[in-house]
């Protein structure tokens, strides 16, 4: 599957569908998880960086935590799709989660102390 495919037939047999924003280290292992854990749901996480949502759909995981690449394997194209078709998937779904990264502000009103919450921003 090309890193930009997605699987949104709606023949299926999914009882839900759920859209995560962001493929690092929350949403993608998040996301693994529920896939992982409810067979039934559609898992789709999608990001804009083709890079990361390539190695998500390979053998060489973006990140590395103890059992995720079996977890991965074991649900990815079944129930569990990468994607970078943001657009889609997020139409397509029930529940939409964010995990982008908010890194603390380094200018302006707030500077190293508030979130910088432009990638949340992006999401919306």
């Amino acid at each position: 599957m090309t890193p930009t495919a997605t699987n949104n037939d709606k023949s299926d047999n999914f009882t839900t569908r759920i859209c995560c924003m962001g493929a690092g280290y929350a949403g993608g292992p998040a996301m693994t998880a529920i896939a992982k854990m409810c067979p039934n749901i559609r898992v789709s996480v999608v990001d804009l960086s083709h890079t990361k949502i390539a190695a998500w759909n390979s053998p060489n995981l973006p990140i590395f935590e103890r059992g995720l690449l079996p977890a991965v394997e074991s649900c990815r194209n079944k129930n569990l799709f990468f994607s970078t078709n943001v657009e889609e998937e997020i139409k397509n779904a029930n529940i939409v989660f964010i995990a982008v990264d908010a890194p603390t502000k380094s200018s302006g009103i707030g500077a190293g102390r508030a979130l910088d919450i432009q990638n949340c921003e992006m999401c919306a």
